[in-house]
């Protein structure tokens, strides 16, 4: 029986993508373990620092919490003196920097190609990280060829160690709906745009305000990270047609996509983008922003708009809202997408790199 670690240090933070990707990744093993009775040949253990935030239910895989540290500091001491010379899979961008035995996903080039969006101690570190588990990892992770490139040109990463594997969202049809987000907000179900995100400059908040400015007439909710009063001190002017709901649970994030007249992700800069994927699942029309890799994951299934031009961005969000046919065409060109992404593919990956380590 091959014995095989998991970083766990994504249970003891709050969930964003990355944390997303790690735990449906992990559930997905576990599905995947039972329904090909591989519980006898692999056996996981994810192993984690202390201060657990997020509970997993899993039958084939253990989680076992060890050190006395966290964050980083456990994540290059702890770990891997724990997990010594066996393999060891991190999901989430971070691993030990002088482990060999290893396969890491990094998502993105974020840090170099939208510096601005970090601290000069954050980007410090991660570029030196990124350094070093190039040099010493067996592969790396990736969630897109475009991802891929830019993980050559900022960091010059060796391009035969970089596995592109994309992101899935089947995870979403696994979760009932909380409706009672429509009255705790004061929401009228099938009548607003919906965008969710955190407040990460790269997903382009400004370009949604700039839009609800000159569009009175539509009703736009923000779900996430999101803070108003964050934005009124930027100098961006908030409409009464807009509102900010802050964190929602999946529970009721579900219910959201389900009732969205549309979803809109204009983002400037993504490794891959999930949100949209999962608000497809729920026959909810998708508008992205024009940039390379929604090209390549979402191809000529969705609708797009420009990165800095509200007067675009509204027009296909009314094409949308006053045309049920084309509502119905671009629902039927999403379902493609569904089948295409998934989490279980991403599981053959993952066993394809332990029998070949």
């Amino acid at each position: 029986m091959k014995k095989i670690y998991i970083n766990g240090r994504f249970l003891t933070q709050n969930i964003t993508g990355v944390q997303r990707y790690a735990i449906e990744i992990v559930k997905a093993l576990d599905k995947y373990l039972s329904d090909n009775n591989l519980s006898n040949k692999y056996k996981f253990e994810i192993v984690c620092p202390k201060d657990i935030r997020q509970k997993l239910m899993l039958k084939n895989i253990e989680i076992k919490q060890i050190g006395i540290l966290n964050g980083h500091l456990w994540e290059q001491i702890e770990l891997p003196l724990y997990v010594k010379n066996k393999f060891l899979f991190n999901f989430c961008n971070c691993a030990p920097v002088f482990k060999q035995n290893q396969v890491v996903t990094i998502h993105d080039a974020a840090i170099a190609a939208i510096p601005e969006a970090y601290s000069f101690l954050f980007k410090t570190w991660y570029k030196i990280m990124f350094k070093l588990l190039n040099r010493n990892v067996k592969c790396i992770f990736t969630d897109s060829n475009f991802s891929k490139k830019e993980l050559k040109k900022y960091f010059s990463m060796n391009m035969n160690k970089i596995k592109v594997v994309y992101c899935g969202a089947d995870h979403i049809l696994k979760i009932k709906p909380d409706e009672k987000i429509f009255s705790n907000f004061d929401i009228e179900k099938n009548n607003y745009v919906l965008a969710v995100s955190s407040l990460n400059p790269s997903k382009n908040f400004r370009l949604i305000l700039e839009t609800a400015k000159i569009s009175p007439e539509i009703n736009f909710v923000i779900a996430g990270g999101t803070n108003s009063n964050i934005f009124k001190e930027q100098g961006l002017e908030i409409t009464s047609n807009v509102k900010f709901i802050g964190y929602v649970n999946d529970e009721e994030l579900v219910a959201l996509y389900k009732y969205a007249s549309c979803f809109i992700y204009p983002s400037i800069y993504e490794g891959f983008g999930i949100p949209p994927l999962e608000a497809i699942y729920f026959n909810c029309p998708v508008i992205l922003s024009n940039i390379d890799v929604f090209k390549e994951i979402y191809m000529d299934n969705v609708l797009y708009c420009k990165i800095n031009d509200c007067n675009i961005l509204k027009e296909k969000i009314l094409l949308i809202l006053n045309d049920e046919r084309i509502k119905k065409s671009i629902n039927r060109k999403e379902k493609f997408l569904i089948d295409k992404y998934r989490w279980d593919n991403i599981i053959i990956e993952l066993l394809d790199i332990i029998e070949c380590k």
